[in-house]
Order: structure tokens, then C-alpha cells, then sequence
């Protein structure tokens, strides 16, 4: 006799009855989430920015983009800015990929770090 599960993890991979990637994609960024515990504790070390770029890339990028070929192409709209909030939150924590936006009243742009 076989089993019906509603979804199972294959190879990493959070395959759903239906083939929606909402499972998927939001244990991509609990798993991410996870880490940043210890790229927050790397920062408060004031470990060079390289040194936390590289932590990011090694760590919670391999996660998000494992499999990506697989399961980002029929990912949803919510999915996607779901994972775009993960990569924001580590860009605040390293505060090494954020662009320089001019301030609206003073036309000075913001000093690194003091956003």
C-alpha cells in the first residue's frame, strides 16, 4: 500500500501535492533566518565587512539559491519578495551591499552604517 502525503522533502527539495513552492520557499528563508544570529554576533565582533560578505555568501546564500533552476521559475510573486526580504535584512546586518540614496531633505547622502 502507498502512502498520500501532501508534501515531502527530496534532496533537499519541499515537493508539494499541488507543486507550489510556498513550503519550499519559506523554509528557504526560516533555514536563512537561522543564521543570522551568528552574522549578527560576527558584525557585533566589528569584523571586517569582507569578512561578513563572505559569511553571507557562504552561508545563508548557498541556502537560498540551492536548487534554484528547480523550483524559482513557478515560485510565487509572494515567494519572491518573501526571499527578498531575507536578502534586505542581511544587507542591513552587514550594512556592505546597500546603496547610497540621497536624503530627500538635505540632498546629503547617508554616512555607511547610519541608515
Amino acid at each position: 500500500m502507498v502512502e498520500r502525503v501532501d508534501s515531502f522533502r527530496y534532496l533537499g527539495v519541499h515537493i508539494s501535492q499541488d507543486l507550489s513552492w510556498s513550503r519550499h520557499t519559506n523554509s528557504l528563508a526560516k533555514k536563512a533566518r537561522q543564521r543570522f544570529y551568528h552574522l549578527r554576533r560576527l558584525r557585533d565582533f566589528r569584523l571586517p565587512s569582507k569578512v561578513l560578505r563572505n559569511f553571507y555568501t557562504c552561508t545563508i546564500e548557498s541556502i537560498l539559491t540551492g536548487n534554484i533552476t528547480v523550483w524559482f521559475g513557478n515560485s510565487t510573486k509572494q515567494d519572491r519578495q518573501a526571499l527578498q526580504r531575507v536578502v534586505r535584512s542581511a544587507e542591513r546586518i552587514t550594512r556592505n551591499f546597500l546603496t547610497c540614496r540621497p536624503s530627500t531633505t538635505s540632498g546629503a547622502r547617508p554616512r555607511p552604517g547610519k541608515l
